[in-house]
């Protein structure tokens, strides 16, 4: 544990000298560019099972969403995986599409991926083992795709990305896959029934391609995911933002049973997953759709922003322990501050999910004038 912590330190060290001179004028929160769109580049291939059992090669492919006429050299990077139940959907899913858009116009890289589907287990032969093994397979698959972009980093960088700004996330089955990918990281994790042949398959990093290279990733997206187990959650692990209803009866959203298949298998959904991180002091939020099952999507624009607005503290390598009462982040608490408040609350403008946690002085969950007296009377303290 001590190893992954420096390297988190390392890593966003790395991040803060890169990262903050970028973070200007609505970039990785608003639509501020066109994009281009790559098709159907291969990042990798690996064996599979056709519905009907018989084995294939398997060469995956994805979409890469990018900015138009874009200065900056290294950009983040977030991967997004398509929902289907691990038998069905793809990487041109509307919901996928819509999010790879909406962040290559905030100025990221976005990349869909096709992943190896698992029609054959899940459909002719359901039970908890090879859930897990459906699972696996989107996991490999996500991992190649994340060497693939550190690999062509580390010879011509033709997307611009930065290696250390690496994000994961999907819709139900690829968001499971995305926070799995995330948390099931220790062989001693892996559920005794795979134990026997897990290094068949590559152990935890897979056999899809692109060896030699890191597939480590720094923040999760996870919309109506779960992970197969909240205790694999560690002091200092990734930060996840989270959006699920909490009627799902497909995909739990604390820790209930998956029916789906007829299987009866017991996951940790969203709001556990999002309890266990603040018990340790992790980096996590929740939006919750009360009173709606799963997926309650309709056109990715709220998503996008509650995560992007998530993402964009770790992507400017922005401090998690904010000075209350510093709005525009100067490390000075002054005049300036008072008057980004007040425009706060006459709604002249929006403040982020961090401009509010900072701007809510007694902390009450609203803006409004006795945040700004104290705010004032603050400063006056300190002259």
């Amino acid at each position: 544990m001590m190893i992954k912590q420096y390297y988190m330190i390392i890593v966003a060290f790395v991040t803060f000298l890169f990262a903050q001179e970028e973070c200007v004028d609505g970039r990785y929160l608003d639509n501020i560019f066109d994009i281009n769109i790559e098709t159907n580049i291969q990042y990798g291939e690996n064996v599979n099972e056709t519905i009907l059992g018989s084995s294939y090669n398997h060469e995956l492919f994805m979409d890469i969403y990018y900015p138009e006429n874009d200065i900056v050299e290294e950009r983040p990077i977030i991967f997004f995986m398509f929902g289907g139940s691990f038998v069905g959907g793809s990487k041109s899913s509307g919901d996928i599409v819509a999010l790879c858009t909406n962040y290559a116009k905030m100025g990221y890289v976005a990349v869909a991926i096709d992943y190896r589907l698992s029609q054959h287990l899940l459909l002719f032969n359901p039970n908890e083992e090879n859930a897990y093994r459906a699972v696996l397979k989107a996991i490999h698959d996500l991992k190649a795709a994340i060497r693939y972009f550190r690999m062509n980093y580390e010879n011509n960088n033709d997307y611009r990305i930065d290696p250390s700004r690496i994000y994961a996330g999907g819709v139900s089955a690829g968001a499971i896959a995305a926070v799995n990918a995330a948390y099931l990281n220790n062989l001693d994790e892996v559920p005794s029934f795979l134990l026997n042949d897990i290094n068949d398959i590559g152990g935890l990093e897979g056999l899809s391609g692109n060896d030699g290279f890191d597939s480590n990733f720094y923040g999760i997206v996870n919309l109506c995911g779960a992970v197969g187990d909240a205790s694999w959650i560690e002091i200092d692990d990734i930060p996840i933002v989270s959006m699920h209803g909490d009627q799902d009866d497909i995909v739990p959203y604390d820790d209930s049973l998956v029916t789906l298949f007829g299987l009866n298998i017991q996951v940790d959904g969203s709001y556990i997953i999002h309890e266990t991180m603040l018990d340790f002091g992790n980096h996590s939020d929740l939006y919750t759709y009360f009173g709606q099952g799963h997926t309650p999507f309709t056109n990715m624009d709220l998503e996008t922003e509650f995560s992007s607005e998530f993402l964009y503290e770790i992507v400017c390598a922005l401090d998690f322990n904010y000075l209350l009462g510093d709005i525009n982040f100067d490390e000075e608490i002054n005049i300036l501050d008072v008057v980004t408040l007040v425009n706060f609350i006459l709604g002249v403008n929006e403040p982020t999910s961090i401009e509010f946690q900072v701007s809510d002085m007694n902390e009450d969950s609203n803006l409004n004038v006795q945040d700004i007296i104290i705010l004032i009377n603050d400063i006056l303290g300190t002259i």
